[in-house]
């Protein structure tokens, strides 16, 4: 699998930082997220796979993510600050 961008990732993590329900999932569009949608299929893969979401589904190839995890939080930390 290639690496995800850095800008892709921030992107994606952002979005789910602003979830604060655990039950909620917010579905990942990547017009919406301004990425290519090879991008966003591979930066959310790359997090999903480190289990930087609370809960992720993949129905019919449309992505949703819920909240941060703890290692979310921390990889965001991480790409933010350098």
């Amino acid at each position: 699998m290639p690496n995800p961008l850095r800008a892709d990732c921030i992107a994606i993590l952002s979005a789910a930082s602003r979830i604060a329900d655990t039950s909620t999932l917010i579905d990942l569009d990547y017009k919406h997220l301004g990425l290519s949608r090879n991008g966003m299929e591979v930066a959310a893969t790359f997090l999903i796979e480190r289990d930087c979401f609370t809960q992720h589904r993949d129905t019919n190839g449309l992505l949703a993510v819920g909240g941060l995890s703890l290692q979310g939080r921390m990889r965001l930390e991480q790409l933010t600050n350098g």
